[in-house]
């Protein structure tokens, strides 16, 4: 009898470590899962701002040199915050051309090219 006991003891012992190390296991990759998920949300709407102020832009190309500014790294269009976090960003006209370089929150590297 007092094996039997011992036994089914040693039995439940080993399945609560078992479970345990399960559970363990399993809410480390849930964790790890949930941080995964969060850092692709914050690049989507980092794109997604990117590709709205392009859009943006593009429809203000007549006068862009002079409504465009870029200050501590914020980008400014008529005094107006138009992107923010922005490490790097470049504007050159060559005759019918625009040249946008702009490096977003160092993450986002885009060159954009705009006809007048």
């Amino acid at each position: 009898m007092n094996k039997k006991k011992s036994f089914l003891l040693l039995e439940l012992i080993i399945v609560i470590s078992f479970s345990s190390i399960i559970i363990v296991y399993t809410l480390l990759f849930a964790k790890n899962s949930f941080e995964a998920q969060k850092l692709n949300q914050q690049q989507a709407i980092l794109k997604l701002d990117l590709n709205s102020s392009k859009i943006f832009l593009s429809k203000h190309l007549l006068n862009i040199k002079n409504d465009l500014s870029y200050l501590n790294k914020t980008l400014y269009f008529k005094n107006s915050i138009l992107l923010k976090n922005v490490n790097s960003f470049s504007l050159e006209k060559i005759g019918n051309f625009i040249y946008i370089e702009i490096l977003l929150n160092k993450q986002i590297s885009q060159k954009w090219v705009f006809k007048l």
